[in-house]
């Protein structure tokens, strides 16, 4: 927790201390709930629901003309999951490499830079729709989670997130982004947006080596509805 709330006072203060900027720069803060799921590639793993994370982050536009615009910035993405998939445990001797099906709730927390392209379209005055497309690179700077699983009539559950699955996971993802939103200029400094958001990973979350003894493939989506202010 104390890692997280360092990682959004950092981008606050950095978008905060951008805001000096001319025509061609805007600069703002967004945040909001995510919707969040985990798509499978592999009959190993599926998807048990969709839950509720949090994004907060910094934006930077870098305006080509009044149509059209580069984006970019830092999120920092609250990501929750909930699937399944085949695993391998060394319950004993006996059962050693058993094959049985876990059941994982996931806590991550990754920090994005996003590249984008904006589309902007004047609707009347002061207020504007945009559409968003891009790509970002992620680092997974935390995961906790807690497992249960049968074995022979018997449930064995973790009571509480752990941060020791930690080393299962890869540390670098990239995912395609899309949004739509829309922008109003509350006066000449000053405007509020708010935006829905697709976020869908390219990457399996497992790491190699996990991939491969699970033969599971878990990418991480969010659909997000965020709301910000533009400097």
């Amino acid at each position: 927790m104390k890692k997280a709330t360092l990682i959004i006072s950092l981008v606050a203060v950095l978008s905060l201390q951008s805001f000096a900027q001319s025509k061609t720069n805007s600069f703002g803060i967004k945040f909001g709930p995510t919707f969040d799921w985990a798509s499978s590639g592999s009959t190993a793993s599926s998807n048990e629901g969709m839950r509720m994370g949090f994004i907060v982050g910094g934006v930077y536009d870098y305006n080509l003309n009044n149509y059209f615009a580069l984006s970019s910035g830092i999120n920092v993405n609250f990501w929750r999951g909930h699937y399944q998939f085949t695993d391998y445990r060394n319950i004993s001797n006996f059962l050693e490499k058993m094959q049985i099906k876990a059941d994982r709730r996931v806590r991550s927390t990754y920090v994005t830079i996003p590249l984008a392209a904006k589309a902007k379209v004047h609707i009347i005055d002061g207020l504007k729709a945009f559409a968003i497309v891009g790509a970002d690179l992620g680092v997974n700077v935390d995961t906790k989670a807690k497992d249960k699983y049968d074995l022979y009539w018997v449930t064995y559950t973790d009571d509480t997130f752990s941060d020791e699955y930690a080393e299962q996971y890869r540390w670098l993802q990239a995912a395609l982004d899309f949004g739509l939103g829309a922008e109003y200029q509350i006066n000449k400094q000053f405007s509020a947006f708010a935006q829905l958001s697709f976020n869908h990973a390219l990457t399996n979350s497992f790491n190699r080596a996990m991939a491969r003894e699970t033969e599971s493939d878990i990418k991480t989506n969010f659909i997000g509805i965020e709301v910000g202010i533009m400097y």
